[in-house]
């Protein structure tokens, strides 16, 4: 539990109590704000930083549902009445099968000159993990040129032949104070009710229990998850990636797992809730975690940060430096079958394992 601190507010301390939907208050929170004309132009001012020129918006509504069955956060309109701006608020929910790609395509391009947008809104820890998988989501729908590569980001989406709309993302802070900067005395105590509202959230260690989390359909994919660790794991020996000879099942505190060998390296893997749940860290349950092992011949944890420093420097990073320990996420494929992600996951592996072999093969030979 959270204790009321002097940034604490109003709206913070009674929607936590009364409401467990976070999220939602947090939205008619700022659909509340955004009645203001001034308010409204900042979003206009905020999407042409990112290159797009949407026009006047001339009202914001929340939860509009469309056709195509999709319910965004937030909707913009134009004087003509016409959606020219989606915003959809996140804080640590995962991307529904929507978006981004439903988004973009429900805000079907204009006969104007005017670039219609997409904008994601996020905690600052979330941006560049959240950011990394939007533009691989809509990479699969048109061609992707990122304009601004800061906490504020943004990048046109092509499809086929049609004029470019706009996918953008920025976190709660940076939204709330350029807000705040431009309305004056109108609605500045709205902003910071939600502004303490947004902290609450964002700080939380353990927020409101909703009902979704205790249906079954939860300890289903826990136990979904323990059987992809152990069948992944016979996979990758069967294919020779790794070795679990004296090594054993070791649930840790953060998830299960077990220890094995990866090209002579000592490894965890498993469910890791603690990275899992961070933000800063990609959105997946299972990890490798190389240590340093005592065995005679195990490779030294300084050596084998040397050989992954190449995935640390990818962007997004595919490994995390914790000083006695490496992180590596794998990523799982969503709405697809077990075994495809089976056979992902023990694709992962392989491609470590070749990474080490072939690094410190390269070292010892030398």
């Amino acid at each position: 539990m959270i204790k009321n601190t002097k940034d604490d507010s109003l709206l913070a301390h009674l929607a936590w109590m009364l409401s467990s939907r976070h999220e939602d208050v947090a939205v008619e929170a700022l659909g509340y704000i955004l009645k203001s004309a001034a308010a409204r132009k900042v979003l206009g001012e905020l999407a042409r930083v990112g290159g797009a020129d949407i026009g006047e918006i001339s009202s914001v509504l929340t939860q509009v549902g469309g056709e195509d069955g999709t319910r965004p956060d937030l909707v913009g309109f134009d004087r003509n009445s016409n959606e020219c701006l989606i915003i959809e608020a996140k804080f640590w929910a995962g991307l529904t099968g929507n978006q981004p790609n439903a988004y973009l395509e429900r805000l079907e391009a204009s006969e104007t000159d005017k670039a219609k947008t997409l904008l994601f809104v996020a905690p600052v820890s979330r941006t560049e993990t959240l950011w990394a998988e939007l533009q691989r989501l809509a990479g699969a729908v048109g061609t992707i040129r990122s304009l601004v590569n800061t906490e504020f980001k943004s990048t046109s989406v092509i499809v086929e032949d049609s004029r470019p709309k706009y996918l953008m993302l920025t976190s709660w802070p940076d939204l709330l104070n350029r807000l705040d900067n431009a309305v004056d005395s109108e609605m500045i105590d709205e902003i910071k009710q939600l502004k303490g509202f947004v902290k609450r959230i964002d700080e939380s260690e353990f927020p409101p229990i909703g009902p979704e989390e205790l249906a079954p359909r939860f300890p289903r994919r826990l136990n979904g998850l323990r059987q992809l660790v152990d069948d992944s794991t016979t996979r990758a020996v069967e294919y020779g990636c790794a070795d679990i000879d004296g090594l054993r099942i070791t649930p840790k505190y953060r998830g299960y797992g077990r220890y094995l060998r990866i090209a002579g390296t000592g490894t965890w893997f498993g469910i890791d809730s603690g990275s899992w749940a961070r933000g800063e860290y990609p959105d997946t349950p299972l990890w490798l975690h190389f240590e340093q092992w005592t065995e005679i011949n195990s490779v030294p944890i300084d050596r084998t940060r040397e050989v992954l420093r190449p995935l640390m420097q990818k962007d997004p990073p595919e490994c995390f430096d914790e000083g006695s320990t490496l992180l590596v996420p794998i990523l799982l494929p969503t709405e697809v079958e077990f075994d495809a992600v089976l056979n992902s996951v023990t694709e992962k592996i392989r491609i470590v394992a070749e990474l080490i072999h072939n690094s410190v093969g390269d070292v010892s030979s030398g």
